[in-house]
């Protein structure tokens, strides 16, 4: 039989690239290389409420084939993280960003810082005090211009807003009772004909809410709250002296806390509800106050003194009318003069003498010393006015006296976060975490 040689070679050079790919082993393809790690530029950060950073993640090995990041944040109501890793704060609070890449993660561990605002007053060169709020140590507002005495009192901050309450001296000589919203007169409370004091702030539900008391015709106090610049509450008929020192709304319900005297010209430390008597903490033989009031759980906590049977003025907390914490034994003055509570556990500050109108700031907390601030050798008067507790941390405000002035600052834990002036008061302070949720 002939062979068809060239028909044969046609069918063999055909066949040949499929026997060559056959015989190639994948062996013989690089495989793509992965990705070994992510290394953060920044392991831990902080940031302001309006702070931004851009963090920086790299890939290794250099030569990995794909190292393309993605980002996130575990809590998007504290912080954002951009495709770029740019963050930004929303909410005081913590948060891990990521990035991510091939497999593998880098983190960093973000803490977003509350912002302090403190209301106080600050005096220079003998001119009258000016009312004074401050941000994280600096000066925001001036509240007034210096011509007439002003103090500002407490201040509360909503949705960014800064709310303050206090007064400031008028022409007829009488102080007027005002808020201020940003800085601005948000509210005169009163006509000016009589003296009025705005002690305390509270804004709930986008309402403002004040505390005080405004002088009769008879010249005698009268426990007032205020709504939005209108008066909502006279708490006491003005036959005797009554002050109201604090407002705390919960539950769309006012809580008022303050003193009455009685017809012994004993004051009684009292909580009102609405415009009505809740609890008469005292039982008007000796003299009592209510400072500052604080409601978490539908419990009302206050906190303020009660005189003993030796005339010494006693710190005490009261929970629901009953005494629940006496903060000090009595042998010295002490006072208590604010309360917070957070997560269950009940802080307060005040003073308590250590020798003859010298005081120790103290900070309680359930009942306990915490914090001691003043130093054994001081010498002159101190005062710790208002308390705040955010994660764990307590901050307070007040005054330290020396031979140099009186310095407004603000304490955290226990030690100093500011000095807000050489001469003045640091009468309110406010932690802001951020927008409400």
């Amino acid at each position: 039989m002939k062979t068809n040689y060239p028909i044969l070679r046609q069918i063999l050079f055909a066949a040949m690239p499929l026997v060559l790919l056959a015989g190639c082993s994948d062996k013989d393809d690089p495989a793509p290389i992965g990705v070994a790690g992510v290394e953060m530029s920044k392991p831990t950060l902080e940031l302001s409420l309006d702070g931004t950073e851009r963090l920086t993640a790299t890939v290794t090995p250099d030569n990995a084939a794909d190292k393309t990041l993605t980002w996130s944040s575990s809590d998007e109501a504290v912080a954002t993280v951009s495709s770029e890793g740019v963050i930004t704060a929303v909410r005081a609070g913590h948060a891990t960003i990521t990035a991510a890449a091939g497999g593998k993660t880098g983190t960093c561990a973000l803490t977003v810082n509350p912002d302090i605002y403190v209301a106080g007053y600050e005096q220079k060169e003998n001119n009258p005090d000016v009312a004074v709020v401050w941000k994280n140590g600096k000066k925001l507002y001036s509240l007034t211009d210096g011509k007439r005495y002003a103090g500002a009192w407490s201040v509360f901050v909503s949705d960014g807003v800064v709310y303050t309450a206090g007064e400031e001296g008028s022409e007829n000589g009488k102080d007027v009772a005002k808020v201020w919203k940003n800085g601005t007169v948000l509210h005169a409370l009163t006509d000016g004909k009589q003296n009025v004091y705005a002690v305390s702030i509270f804004v709930s539900g986008g309402a403002v809410y004040t505390a005080g008391y405004e002088r009769n015709e008879n010249g005698k106090p009268v426990a007032k709250v205020w709504k939005d610049g209108t008066e909502l509450h006279a708490l006491t008929d003005g036959k005797q002296n009554a002050y109201a020192s604090s407002v705390f709304v919960s539950g769309g319900v006012v809580y008022t806390v303050g003193q009455e005297r009685n017809e012994n010209d004993k004051y009684v430390a009292k909580v009102w509800k609405g415009g009505t008597v809740l609890h008469s903490l005292t039982d008007g033989k000796r003299y009592a106050d209510a400072s500052s009031v604080f409601v978490s759980g539908g419990v009302v906590y206050t906190a303020g003194y009660e005189d003993n049977e030796n005339g010494k003025s006693v710190a005490k907390v009261w929970k629901d009318g009953t005494v629940l914490h006496t903060l000090a034994d009595g042998t010295r003055y002490s006072n208590a003069s604010s309360v917070y509570v957070a997560d269950g556990d009940v802080y307060v500050c005040g003073v308590e003498e250590v020798r003859e109108n010298v005081y120790m700031l103290q900070v309680w907390k359930n009942g306990k010393v915490l914090h001691s601030y003043t130093p054994a050798d001081q010498k002159e008067e101190a005062w710790l006015n208002s308390i705040s507790v955010w994660d764990g941390d307590v901050y307070t405000a007040g005054y330290d006296g020396s031979a140099d002035g009186y310095f407004g600052k603000v304490w955290k834990n226990d030690g100093e976060l500011y000095t807000l002036t050489a001469n003045g008061n640091a009468s309110s302070i406010f932690v802001y975490t951020g927008p409400e949720r």
